[in-house]
This record gives structure tokens, C-alpha cells and sequence, in this order.
């Protein structure tokens, strides 16, 4: 039996979880015993290969299905009573809320992380009223939320969610910038290429990048938009596979599929594009600026912490298609060593102030507080 203390890492995908906190969770390898809960996907193997231990718990991310969620609040509690943890840390909407409450009633100190409002913040309803209340019950004894940026942290303590006290702003979850670095293309076909990185879901601006590139490809024939995510069921504002094959069929969108691996993709583009209507701090935008990539993204939360406006690329409005693609025409007209100094720019932005090492220097600080 190991003496070292014993801490988890829950979150609703093992995607997420490896993806984003893999680096942090290396590094409380060394002086802690490391478990992560999350649903099984295509990522819950590499855990093993880390040597972190993995325990899959079943989990309907989307949806209110009240029989469901309190049967993952039993898992939950049943998991934290025989493994007694000495600390938890809580990603994403429901973990945060059940398994807080889990932690509540039996006493062990955690964080909730809120990665992100989602959907049930964008408007006013009986589902973002409910969504307010669950949060407001699970965060009350919690030792501390974090959030990715302030935006999201004023929402909560405005509506009187979390106590002031309790909160603390992290700045994202950070980039591991030796591995997302530099990388020269494996295309030269003379193309001028866009990308979108993304869930295929509303919210992401999917549709708005789709009808900027419906309509400058009718005016530039060189350019390529390309499209890399996952396509989820086509419902709750997913999009479906039968609308992403109408836009390839049109010739509008290169639709490369979903990858493990997103460098070269990222190296093959001329400029990053997500026009989401609302982020925590996007990844896929730090990874392609930590890999000297321009971007295009909205003036919405999260994306807004990322973007100088002119500098590192260019800001528009959420949800305009037409400003969009006005913004990527002015991009696609820069010269080359204009393309070259707004990557160099984001590079500089990632370094100062949204580097993995910063993040896990805090996780540590904070960690030290309480156990």
C-alpha cells in the first residue's frame, strides 16, 4: 500500500481529461497517487500507459434525466467512500455538481473547476434557472471554484451561485507549448487553407464559417476550408452528418474527420477559425497559437482572451457570418510576412500568460492549502 495521498481528477470524458490535465496530473505523479473517473472513449487506454489509475463511471453529459444524474451521484459516492480520497478536483457540469455533493457528504476537500457556461447560460429559461440552482446547492461547501476566465466568475457571483470568497480565476488550463511548437507544412499545393477545430455543434459557429466559405468561394477559387471534429447525434444543436455531407457534396468544406493528433493539421493551415458564441479559453486556438498560428475568432467570452485585435489575427462578431467573412478576406489579402508577425504575436501571447507550466505552478500552490 502506497503512503502518498491519494487525489482524483473527475471529468465527463477521458478525452478531456487526458487531453487538457494530463500534464498537470503528471506532475502530482511525483509526490501523489493519481486517479481518474471519467466515462470510457478512445482516450480511457492511455491512462494506464502513464501510469495513472483509471476507474470508468457511466455519465449522460447532455440532457436532465433526473434518474440518470442521481444514479450517477450514488457511483459517485459509493467510488469516493471505498477510495478515500484525500482531495478531488471536478471538471465540467455534472461532475461538478454531483460530485461535489458526493464530496460534501462525506467530507473530503475538492475544487470545482467550471470550464465553461455551455448552453444553458446563453439564455434566460426554466433550464438555465434549474442548471443555476444545482449549482448554487453543489458549490456551497466545496473548498474553492475556479474558473478560466472572468467573465464566466462574475456570472457566478453576480447571481449570487458561489460566495466571492470561494472563487479563483486560473486563465484556462494551458498549453504544453514543446509539444504544440513549430511544424512546417506537409502540403505545397499552392492552396491557401483555413481551419475550424471543433465539435460539429451549434455553438462553435460552424454554420456562420460555412456560409463565409459558401460565399468566398465564389470569389477565390485557391482557397481551402477545412472542418476537423467530431459530428455527434444531430440533435440539441449538434450538426448532422447529413448537413456535413451536403457541404462537401457543394464543394464548400474539406471535411477531414477527427483525429487523436492535430499538429500537422494545425501546421498545414494558414490561419486557426473558431466563431464560437461562448468558450471557457479555447484550446484548439492555444494550441494553434503556441504553434505560431494566426487566428479568427469572436469578441464572445473565453475566445476574447485570446485575440488582440489586428495583432495576433482578428476579432468579429459572434454569430455574423458576413463579418466573418469579410474578416477572413482581409486575412487572406495580408502578405506573407504580415501572416508570419501575427503568429509570432500569438506565440508571444501563449508564453506569457497561457503556458501548462504557469497553470501547473498554481495547481501546486493551491494544492499545498489544503492537504
Amino acid at each position: 500500500m502506497s503512503d502518498k495521498k491519494k487525489i482524483a481528477f473527475v471529468g465527463n470524458t477521458s478525452f478531456s481529461m487526458y487531453n487538457f490535465r494530463l500534464g498537470v496530473m503528471r506532475h502530482f505523479m511525483e509526490d501523489y497517487e493519481v486517479v481518474v473517473i471519467a466515462p470510457e472513449d478512445e482516450y480511457s487506454i492511455f491512462f494506464e500507459k502513464e501510469g495513472i489509475r483509471y476507474i470508468p463511471v457511466s455519465m449522460e453529459n447532455r440532457g436532465t434525466n433526473i434518474i440518470s444524474d442521481m444514479r450517477l451521484m450514488r457511483t459517485l459516492y459509493r467510488c469516493y467512500k471505498k477510495e478515500k480520497f484525500d482531495f478531488v478536483f471536478h471538471y465540467t457540469i455534472k461532475p461538478v455538481i454531483y460530485g461535489s455533493i458526493a464530496c460534501r457528504l462525506l467530507s473530503i476537500k475538492c475544487i470545482s473547476v467550471v470550464t465553461g457556461l455551455g448552453y444553458a447560460f446563453m439564455k434566460e429559461n426554466a433550464l438555465n434557472k434549474l442548471v443555476k440552482s444545482m449549482y448554487k446547492v453543489a458549490l456551497r461547501k466545496v473548498n474553492e471554484v475556479w474558473f478560466l476566465n472572468h467573465d464566466d466568475c462574475d456570472v457566478f457571483i453576480n447571481d449570487k451561485i458561489v460566495d466571492k470568497a470561494k472563487t479563483y480565476v486560473l486563465h484556462s488550463e494551458g498549453v504544453d507549448m514543446n509539444h504544440f511548437c513549430f511544424m512546417e507544412k506537409s502540403v505545397n499545393d499552392g492552396k491557401f487553407r483555413f481551419l475550424l477545430i471543433a465539435r460539429l455543434i451549434e455553438e462553435k459557429g460552424v454554420r456562420e464559417y460555412v456560409e463565409a466559405a459558401r460565399n468566398l468561394k465564389e470569389k477565390y477559387q485557391d482557397i481551402v476550408f477545412s472542418l476537423l471534429g467530431k459530428i455527434d447525434s444531430g440533435v440539441n444543436g449538434d450538426i448532422s452528418k447529413d448537413e456535413v455531407d451536403e457541404w462537401i457534396k457543394d464543394g464548400i468544406i474539406d471535411y477531414m474527420g477527427y483525429s487523436f493528433e492535430v499538429r500537422q493539421y494545425i501546421a498545414d493551415a494558414d490561419c486557426i477559425v473558431l466563431p464560437s458564441y461562448r468558450e471557457g479559453v479555447p484550446r484548439s486556438l492555444m494550441e494553434a497559437m503556441s504553434m505560431k498560428k494566426p487566428i479568427i475568432t469572436t469578441s464572445s467570452v473565453g475566445c476574447v482572451e485570446l485575440i488582440e485585435d489586428g495583432v495576433n489575427g482578428y476579432m468579429v462578431e459572434p454569430k455574423s457570418s458576413k463579418d466573418l467573412m469579410e474578416k477572413m478576406e482581409r486575412f487572406y489579402h495580408l502578405s506573407e510576412e504580415e501572416r508570419i508577425a501575427m503568429g509570432c504575436a500569438g506565440h508571444d501571447i501563449i508564453s506569457s500568460r497561457f503556458d501548462e507550466k504557469i497553470v501547473i505552478s498554481n495547481y501546486i500552490k493551491k494544492i499545498k492549502e489544503y492537504i
